[in-house]
């Protein structure tokens, strides 16, 4: 940190509001400021405006929302809470307690979304912000099973005329950029914080690099809100605090955890740091193009199904991305290893034929001949011969796991019984087709013919292919505890004045838990929105200090 309180600095900028970062949770923050009078200046380390946002479907899970409302749902505040404490800690949920079971701070964040995702929601829509429509094609939430979720259905909501589509998130973030444009806000790319400044234990500005390695000394009077994303992109971090190997993922490349040190300078407490938002990745795609690769987040087609390296079924292939990547953390105390990372996805020729799609992270290639990531075989025997050689040369990207010695008897066996549980329509080992939300899914991109249309012997007189899996992230999900005005806390517990932290660059209250489709960008929208009020509030304290000189933001 930059300590100016016994030498006073000369500022290029001097502004009210400083907000690093533009995904949904800075512009959140950016526009609400400034819709209450703050002057805003958004410093984006990437070429482009809209983070990890920009490259999302654009879904956005608000409980209590207004679309639900008018049709006369009840989307009950304490059912809603226990739904989310029952998936974000299910080891600590008790349903009796106050907290339900909860640390204080979680349930008091988890409240906090309630009671203001819907009011950011139409908020940020009368600001020409935000323009959300109910997804109108039988979306689930994803654990939409579970006994405390009374509200299955229509929490689900997609940018409006995007609907789910790949587009999403570019229409989310172009609508946010305008409407900040609209209210003053200066927005900069190619500027990365580096540094934040303090003045008697305020944090009273950062320090910005641009590309070619000129600094900029930019003044906040009122404060500096960091929405900076995880830390998906540095391993270091991955291997000091997530619990499991995660080898990366789908973050913006500029997500490797900047704010992580910067807070630590500052004396903030951590929360939440060995959790993130989870999906399998193909991990040869992370590895050729770690800008572009999405998650697994949807592994589609009816014979089609995933084994660890002894040649075992380990998972419901269909399950919710979060819930199934962290199957690949399981420990073996017997091998000491991970016994499921990583997993091998096998497929048959109608799989290849059928479900082809070129999104969502889905590893069958539409176009066969380029997809590297594919490997192919055309008995079991010669397809094992081929991935072994593959995960050989991965080596460390897949913890040097090798197939077992017995790996083609025991996927004979495996496939064998899970073509007995095709046929008879009932996977009674793991679960698949029972879901809501599977069916959901299945039925969006084409079903099978059987008696469970997510079931299928596979045909192993065709040309089989697999591709290699292993846990990623779409984001990490710890950091800085905050309050519920994403003032950053101390290891005391008291506000470091100044500071403010969203989305993914704060501690997130929901624990290990994903509840449904914009799961992530539900309260990083609010959390945003509700720094932002409290930035415009009438009593935020200015700071002035002595020696400054304004400047234009422009010159950087």
């Amino acid at each position: 940190m930059l300590n100016v309180e016994s030498r006073p600095l000369q500022y290029d900028v001097d502004i009210d509001v400083v907000v690093a970062g533009s995904g949904a949770g800075g512009l959140s923050a950016a526009v609400t400021a400034a819709s209450h009078g703050r002057s805003v200046l958004v410093l984006e380390r990437a070429a482009r405006f809209g983070g990890t946002t920009r490259k999302s479907a654009g879904g956005v899970w608000i409980p209590n929302n207004k679309f639900l409302r008018e049709q006369g749902v009840a989307d009950d505040r304490t059912a809603a809470l226990r739904y989310l404490a029952r998936i974000g800690r299910p080891a600590l949920y008790d349903p009796h307690s106050p907290t339900l079971g909860l640390p204080e701070w979680e349930f008091d964040g988890l409240a906090a979304f309630y009671d203001h995702g819907a009011q950011a929601h139409e908020e940020l829509e009368t600001l020409d912000a935000l323009h959300l429509a109910q997804a109108s094609n039988g979306l689930y939430d994803y654990l939409e099973k579970v006994p405390e979720n009374l509200t299955p259905q229509g929490r689900g909501l997609y940018h409006s005329r995007s609907m789910g589509g790949a587009e999403g998130g570019r229409l989310l973030i172009d609508d946010f950029v305008a409407a900040a444009e609209r209210l003053g806000v200066r927005l900069l790319t190619g500027h990365r914080v580096v540094d934040t400044i303090l003045d008697r234990g305020r944090v009273v500005g950062v320090v910005a690099e641009t590309e070619d390695g000129h600094r900029l000394h930019i003044h906040a009077r009122v404060g500096v809100v960091f929405a900076t994303g995880g830390f998906t992109h540095n391993a270091d971090l991955r291997l000091q605090y997530l619990d499991g190997p995660y080898i990366g993922g789908c973050a913006a490349p500029t997500n490797t955890g900047d704010f992580i040190a910067l807070a630590g300078e500052l004396g903030a407490r951590f929360a939440n740091m060995n959790q993130g938002w989870c999906g399998p990745v193909v991990v040869e795609r992370l590895l050729k193009d770690p800008q572009d690769v999405f998650c697994s987040f949807y592994t589609l087609g009816d014979g089609l199904l995933s084994v660890n390296c002894s040649g075992r079924r380990v998972l419901n292939e269909k399950a919710p991305y979060n819930e199934a990547a962290r199957v690949m953390a399981a420990w073996d105390p017997e091998t000491l290893r991970y016994a499921n990372f990583p997993l091998i996805t096998i497929w048959d020729q109608e799989v290849a034929d059928r479900w082809a799609i070129d999104r969502l992270g889905n590893p069958i290639p539409v176009d066969i001949d380029s997809a590297y990531w594919v490997v192919p075989g055309d008995s079991l025997e010669e397809l094992a011969a081929a991935v072994d050689d593959r995960l050989q040369t991965l080596g460390a990207h897949v913890g040097h796991g090798r197939l077992d010695d017995g790996f083609v008897t025991e996927l004979k066996a495996t496939l064998d019984r899970f073509g007995d549980l095709a046929d008879a329509g009932a996977d009674t080992d793991f679960h698949r087709g029972e879901s809501r939300f599977e069916r959901y899914v299945s039925s969006r991109f084409g079903d099978g013919d059987g008696p469970n249309p997510l079931l299928r012997r596979l045909n192993l007189n065709t040309r089989l292919y697999a591709t290699i899996l292993g846990p990623g992230l779409l984001d990490t999900k710890g950091g800085p505890l905050t309050d519920t005005h994403g003032r950053v806390l101390n290891a005391r517990g008291a506000v470091i004045e100044g500071l403010y932290a969203v989305g993914n660059a704060a501690a997130s209250p929901t624990g290990q838990g994903y509840p449904g489709a914009g799961g992530t960008l539900g309260p990083i929208i609010t959390f945003g929105y509700l720094a932002g009020l409290r930035l415009g509030a009438a009593d935020a304290r200015v700071h002035h200090a002595a020696g400054e000189r304004a400047g234009d933001p422009a010159r950087g």
